[in-house]
């Protein structure tokens, strides 16, 4: 059976508890309550979803309510409408201060609030289902972390006698340390692309003068085991900067050039210049143009999606979620990213940064 949103009514008015009731009990799982403090404790035994809170009450108004319920970590997800009997801007605005998620004027438009409730219980289920994904990517990070490393560490150790092994079980501890060190890295990956997808703008650094060259040679000069025959070549413009965050741009080049390096045969072009967008903001235009095998429609269609693989029978290398990084730090700083394929083989990927973000 599927649990149904619960909802609580709070306001001093029976009429209108009533009006709400006919709207929505066919839906939905209402509670009530007459004034300020009973809706706190009412809060404390059923926890709704979603709560429709009058602001002019006896006692503590809607507003102070709405307060201490955000304040508190166990309440702050609970969505919270304003109900009012004016619809003046100053009392929207002093309900979003307090944290409120949106805002009906009474009489009510049954239509309006039957799909404002709807639309909310919604989205916190949706906010719902999102944090116990995050809880289940870090206890699987947790939880793996520990054997993980030990596996790592004994197969190091094992590694280190390796002229006492025959060449059979040396080339099966070999085989053990990469897929341990291999699938360690995915699940750091994974639990950083989740971490990042929390992210706004507004939660990373935000450092000028960013050199956008001088941070790309330095992460191809950070890659360990490049091929001797691999040339990369620079063609870097002088003075192009962003401004963001620097260690998550370091990461957004080490990934892309490591990428590049990885499945090129003969050469890894990096390219900048100066670009003005289509909207007149002017940036700088990254390219890294790969010689690696041709990729399918399918491959470039789905080519920043972690979760995508051709062929489930034939997957073996795991989740790409690399990409899907790179894309979630572009877009954490206002930029672009796309990729198409070269004329001859392989991929160009062009990433635009704005020289200054908005905020």
């Amino acid at each position: 059976m599927n649990k149904r949103t619960r909802i609580l009514i709070v306001d001093d008015d029976e009429r209108n508890i009533k009006i709400l009731y006919e709207i929505l009990s066919d839906d939905f799982d209402l509670y009530s309550a007459n004034d300020g403090e009973s809706a706190l404790l009412e809060v404390e035994k059923v926890i709704p979803d979603v709560i429709l809170l009058d602001i002019m009450m006896p006692g503590i108004d809607g507003y102070e309510v709405c307060k201490r319920l955000k304040e508190n970590p166990d309440y702050r997800g609970i969505k919270i409408i304003l109900v009012s009997g004016k619809a003046l801007t100053e009392e929207r605005l002093q309900g979003y201060e307090v944290g409120a998620d949106d805002f009906v004027v009474k009489p009510f438009d049954m239509d309006e609030i039957f799909a404002k409730v709807k639309v909310f219980a919604k989205l916190k289920s949706l906010e719902e289902v999102n944090k116990l994904k995050t809880d289940f990517l870090n206890l699987i990070s947790h939880e793996t972390g520990t054997p993980l490393n030990h596996i790592i560490g004994t197969s190091d150790l094992l590694l280190m006698t390796d002229s006492a092994l025959d060449q059979p079980a040396s080339d099966a501890i070999k085989d053990i340390h990469h897929a341990a060190h291999s699938l360690n890295e995915k699940i750091k990956r994974i639990l950083f692309l989740s971490k990042l997808k929390q992210k706004t703008t507004a939660d990373i650094d935000n450092i000028d003068g960013i050199d956008i060259g001088q941070s790309i040679v330095e992460a191809v000069s950070c890659i360990a085991d490049i091929p001797e025959a691999l040339v990369i070549d620079y063609k870097l413009e002088e003075g192009q900067f962003c401004n963001g965050d620097f260690s998550l741009i370091q990461k957004l080049f080490s990934y892309l050039l490591k990428s590049a390096i990885d499945v090129s045969t003969s050469t890894v072009v990096c390219r900048t210049k100066c670009h003005v967008n289509m909207v007149g903001v002017l940036g700088v235009l990254i390219e890294i143009e790969d010689s690696g095998p041709d990729i399918t429609d399918d491959q470039l269609n789905n080519f920043f999606d972690p979760f995508h693989v051709d062929d489930l029978m034939l997957h073996s290398e795991g989740l790409n979620t690399t990409m899907a990084i790179c894309s979630e730090i572009v877009d954490l700083h206002e930029g672009v990213i796309e990729v198409k394929r070269n004329e001859l083989s392989g991929t160009c990927l062009s990433i635009w940064l704005p020289h200054q973000r908005a905020n």
